[in-house]
């Protein structure tokens, strides 16, 4: 593992070199004190504690991490994300790209960090000491309490610094909350796109969102006005922390013939009045149509919202993996509808 330490350029040799004779300088003080007695050779005792924890400095070094980014100078990020103002970029991206960021992902979840170079090391490792302490103190007096402190400093950089951590990319979880949409089975006149959101973190992308739109088998009229239906996902905090909903967007190229079907269509269709669940095991889910808003203005894109009912239930806010899966059947049936109209 390569260690990166965080104070002074100096070589690992030279750091080791420091804490040497600070180590060296406080046992030969204390050893003199040891058989002193007094306030004032107390005192001597703490400076020689002192003089352990001086090479701490020099010895923190920065914790690893697979994070982009991570462990590199402010300097280092600004030439590798450009300038301050860049928020980065939704790109179209194959299923086989994605299938490739699910595996790497994967793979890092199922990585195990072993216990020695992870925070939790230092943590069992303190006990025992604490217990020699105490037994040093009580049997030896305070020359052996002294001796423990020391020794626990000594080989303090190796119980808490320069751990590994093992970082997750957030986008793994809406890639998981968006699973049913990802292996629904679509008719031939359908496709799935899918649109990364890479930032000024590098390359690993922050977000995601799938259309479901037209495919080459549509009508060419479909393909000209609707662009799709945009699955999304945003996070609503409940009473065990944040819980996804997701939620669909049918676009159009303005306000034309298709967007005027679909607002009337899902406005008058069961949505609205009645509950739906494809397995009849879980509790119907109610949903809800409303015409949406686009940063363009009306005149370049019309849109409708397709959504979960927050009001049908108790925990409304939060889509569970059937009503994910509810979500898609009705939205590939009233896409479908739509392609059969032409």
């Amino acid at each position: 593992m390569n260690v990166e330490f965080l104070h002074t350029r100096l070589s690992l040799r030279a750091r080791f070199v420091i804490a040497f004779l600070f180590y060296a300088l406080a046992a030969l003080l204390q050893i003199l004190m040891v058989r002193g007695g007094g306030p004032a050779l107390g005192l001597f005792r703490f400076a020689g504690v002192g003089l352990f924890v001086i090479p701490l400095w020099f010895l923190k070094a920065r914790s690893v991490s697979n994070k982009p980014g991570a462990g590199k100078t402010k300097a280092d990020k600004a030439r590798k994300t450009g300038s301050p103002g860049e928020t980065g970029m939704w790109k179209p991206v194959s299923m086989t790209d994605l299938d490739r960021l699910r595996d790497r992902i994967g793979a890092i979840r199922k990585a195990k960090i072993p216990a020695v170079y992870s925070v939790k090391f230092g943590i069992p490792v303190t006990f025992p000491f604490v217990f020699l302490l105490f037994v040093a103190g009580f049997i030896i007096g305070a020359a052996g309490a002294f001796a423990v402190i020391d020794l626990y400093l000594v080989f303090f950089p190796f119980f808490w610094f320069a751990r590994v951590e093992k970082w997750v990319p957030g986008i793994g979880g809406k890639i998981d909350v968006f699973g049913p949409v990802l292996e629904a089975k679509l008719p031939e006149t359908l496709r799935l796109d899918v649109m990364l959101f890479f930032g000024e973190a590098g390359g690993v992308p922050s977000d995601i969102r799938l259309m479901l739109a037209p495919g080459p088998d549509a009508p060419k009229e479909v393909r000209d006005e609707l662009l799709g239906a945009q699955f999304q996902v945003t996070y609503n905090t409940g009473p065990n922390g944040e819980v996804p909903y997701v939620y669909a967007v049918f676009i159009t190229k303005g306000q034309g013939k298709i967007w005027q079907s679909l607002q009337d269509s899902l406005s008058r269709s069961l949505y609205n009045t009645m509950s739906y669940s494809r397995r009849k095991e879980t509790p119907p889910a109610k949903f809800l149509t409303e015409q949406g808003s686009s940063k363009e203005g009306n005149t370049v894109y019309g849109t409708v919202v397709l959504r979960l009912d927050t009001k049908s239930r108790d925990d409304g806010y939060y889509t569970h993996e059937t009503d994910v899966e509810n979500l898609v059947d009705l939205v590939v049936k009233e896409l479908g509808e739509v392609v059969r109209s032409f």
